[in-house]
C-alpha cells in the first residue's frame, strides 16, 4: 500500500489537547489546544479553534483564535476571522481585512532565517518621541 500524501493531522471539534505536537505535513486544530506545536508543513487553524500555543511551522493558516508567537519559515496567513495575539516572524505575510493582531512581527527573507521571534523595539532616547511611547507621559515624573 502506497503511503497518502496528503495526510493530515486533526484536533477534533470535541478535543480539548494539552503538550505539544510534532507533525510532518499538515495539522488542523478545530478544538482548543495548550502547549506548543513544532511542523515541517502547514498548520491550519479553523474558525472555531482556540490555540494558547507558541506555534513553528512552514505555513501558519490562521482563521480561529492564537494566544501565543507563531514562527513560519514561509507564511503565515492572517484571514478574515483570525485572531493572534502574539509575535509572528515569517518569510511573508499576509493579513486579510477583518483579522486581528496584537503583538510585534518581523517579516521579510532576513526574518525567517532568524529563527527568533520578532525583535524588541528600539529604545526610546530622550522625551516623548513617536506619540505616547516611552518618555514623561501623561505630566508624571520618573522616580
Amino acid at each position: 500500500m502506497a503511503e497518502n500524501d496528503t495526510q493530515t493531522t486533526v484536533i477534533g471539534a470535541d478535543s480539548y489537547f494539552k503538550g505539544e505536537l510534532e507533525f510532518d505535513k499538515t495539522a488542523r486544530i478545530i478544538g482548543r489546544f495548550d502547549g506548543k506545536i513544532t511542523g515541517k508543513g502547514e498548520l491550519q487553524v479553523t474558525q472555531s479553534a482556540a490555540l494558547k500555543a507558541d506555534v513553528d511551522s512552514s505555513v501558519a493558516n490562521i482563521d480561529g483564535s492564537v494566544e501565543g508567537n507563531i514562527t513560519a519559515k514561509d507564511a503565515v496567513k492572517l484571514n478574515a476571522n483570525g485572531k493572534v495575539k502574539g509575535d509572528i516572524t515569517a518569510s511573508r505575510m499576509v493579513m486579510a481585512e477583518g483579522a486581528s493582531f496584537f503583538g510585534m512581527c518581523a517579516v521579510g527573507p532576513d526574518a525567517s532565517r532568524g529563527g527568533g521571534n520578532a525583535p524588541s523595539p528600539a529604545p526610546q532616547q530622550g522625551g516623548n518621541q513617536g506619540g505616547n511611547q516611552g518618555g514623561n507621559q501623561g505630566g508624571q515624573q520618573k522616580k
